[in-house]
């Protein structure tokens, strides 16, 4: 059979040619038992052995029944491997067809082997194979090449070619030539961050450099291509790559988990690994070359897209990395700082420093400047939102295009860099609270709004959260709120009391206790009845009084 490469992303390695594609034999291997040789298959064939599929698809039932000889057995399953051989060309061509099948198991995928009937020592399985329009000549032969079984006590077994030519294991088929090859577009470099920074460090470490495109071949369907990377020095790297199937997806894969769309339109990435010490300097992708599953070739030379820069930190270094003000106070409000270092080894200056953070809450933010004293800074906006965030990645450019890499983005020396927030440690701080009355006559209370305005310390994080109990004489809540808040520049926080005027609050005295908590998730109780953290409100209590104003006529 064909050779082809392993499943998911496949390394390259530095080399000056491509690697031929080796054809061989089919395998002969007899059925292979394991443990104890208790599974075997005894039936297998397709309804049709010979078909014309010149007009279009055709669907033909395989059947096949498995037996397993140990009584305990309660659960058996396996594979059935169905490949294409062409027999002008005396070899298979293009990818398998893997079908999954299990005891009992009738739902519900049309791409899995169906069972039909029996015992766990003894069962039956049909699964539609729908033979292709298109081949690679007209003459070509749908072989079961492989069968795999085993069992829930761990017996297994493996039936070859010469096992399965004792049954109605092939399609003879007459079908219609695909005479066209592959092509592909939209061909983009891929990294997971935003903006794509182009650079890749091979000081002593191995780099992945992964370009994703889109496969279409509307006939057979793409199997499989390699994608080479060329860069200075001679040097090159190729990856060879196939289209794959997962057993536990209805869907396809190309290169290594990139998934989207059919055989015939296919989404794929694949990824190419520079060797560490890979020579510094321009990598681009210098050929594309795709097969389909009739064995068409397109070649696609020098394609258009974005090249990679790979560097050992040799022609320009950065050293001296410090982040400032550090820590910050961004409690209440944004605040910039700067990452400020040296710069050794550059050719006609810097032109420019890209910065990633670990999360959205600090970015670069301007431009670069170079200091009086030959230090560089890139401004940095810590927004108030962060709690703190870590630089992984810093790409130094001079003017000749050299680079130089830090951090875990780059997988580059890490200079463990950090902005940190001001320690928040103290909860928020009451000096005195007022409310805008303190006699309501009960005839108003329905119109009647009571504002509570706490003066408050202005500390570290702002007060962003309230709740507030009224309490009647008897120590009962009749009255309680919670939310967010905002605090004054002057440190007050302001409340509107809700009074329930149709039912539980009559005439009388009452009481309110509150609490403030901030941004750092610190609070503190004032007046709460029944709250250990509580304190006494400085000042003393906040009360009111409901006054019963009404008068009976004489």
């Amino acid at each position: 059979m064909i050779s082809i490469v392993a499943r998911g992303f496949v390394r390259g390695a530095v080399t000056l040619a491509v690697a031929a594609t080796a054809i061989i034999g089919v395998s002969s291997t007899a059925q292979a038992a394991g443990p104890g040789g208790k599974l075997s298959l005894s039936a297998l064939s397709f309804a049709q052995s010979t078909v014309n599929s010149t007009a279009g698809a055709v669907a033909d039932d395989l059947t096949w029944t498995v037996k397993d000889s140990s009584q305990d057995a309660v659960q058996v399953s396996g594979h059935v491997t169905i490949r294409m051989y062409d027999n002008a060309a005396g070899a298979f061509v293009g990818h398998d067809y893997v079908i999954p099948f299990s005891y009992g198991n009738t739902c519900c995928s049309s791409e899995i082997g169906r069972y039909v009937d029996g015992t766990p020592q003894e069962s039956t399985y049909t699964y539609t194979f729908v033979v292709p329009q298109w081949a690679s000549s007209s003459s070509v032969t749908w072989k079961v090449t492989k069968v795999t079984l085993e069992d829930n006590l761990g017996n297994t077994a493996t039936v070859g070619a010469a096992k399965l030519e004792t049954f109605g294991s092939t399609i003879a088929t007459t079908a219609a030539v695909d005479g066209a090859a592959p092509t592909i577009s939209g061909l983009s470099l891929y990294q997971n961050v935003s903006p794509l920074r182009p650079y890749v460090y091979v000081n002593g470490t191995s780099a992945n450099v992964t370009y994703t495109f889109y496969i279409q071949d509307w006939q057979t369907g793409f199997w499989k291509g390699s994608l080479k990377l060329a860069g200075p020095s001679g040097q090159s790297v190729t990856t060879h790559f196939q289209y794959t199937k997962p057993e536990s997806s209805t869907g396809v894969t190309c290169g290594g988990g990139f998934m989207g769309g059919t055989v015939y339109d296919l989404y794929c990435g694949v990824t190419v690994t520079l060797p560490a010490g890979s020579a510094a300097g321009n990598w681009r992708v210098a050929q594309i070359v795709v097969f389909d599953n009739a064995g068409r070739q397109a070649t696609f030379k020098n394609p258009a897209a974005q090249s990679v820069t790979a560097t050992s930190n040799a022609a320009i270094t950065a050293s001296n990395l410090t982040l400032s003000p550090n820590p910050v106070n961004n409690w209440r409000g944004d605040v910039t700082g700067a990452l400020t270092f040296s710069v050794a080894g550059a050719t006609k200056g810097v032109s420019a420093v890209y910065v990633n953070f670990s999360d959205n809450s600090c970015t670069a933010w301007g431009a670069t400047t170079a200091n009086a004293d030959g230090t560089v800074s890139v401004p940095v906006r810590i927004f108030s939102s962060s709690q703190g965030c870590a630089v992984t990645g810093i790409a130094v450019v001079d003017g000749a295009a050299n680079v130089s890499l830090y951090g875990v983005q780059y997988n580059a020396p890490d200079p463990g860099l950090a902005f940190t927030r001001v320690p928040n440690t103290t909860p928020p701080v009451a000096t005195s609270a007022s409310l805008s009355t303190t006699s309501i006559p009960l005839s108003e209370l329905s119109q009647t709004s009571v504002q509570l305005v706490v003066n408050a310390e202005i500390l570290t994080a702002p007060i962003t959260g309230f709740g507030y109990y009224v309490y009647n004489a008897a120590g009962d809540i009749v009255s309680q709120s919670f939310g967010g808040t905002g605090q004054a520049a002057d440190g007050t926080v302001t409340m509107y009391l809700y009074l329930p005027w149709w039912g539980g609050m009559g005439p009388g005295e009452y009481r309110v206790g509150f609490y403030l908590s901030d941004a750092g998730y610190l609070a503190s109780y004032y007046d709460v009845l029944g709250d250990p953290r509580s304190q006494p409100l400085p000042g003393g209590p906040l009360t009111f009084t409901i006054v019963d104003d009404s008068t009976t006529a004489a």
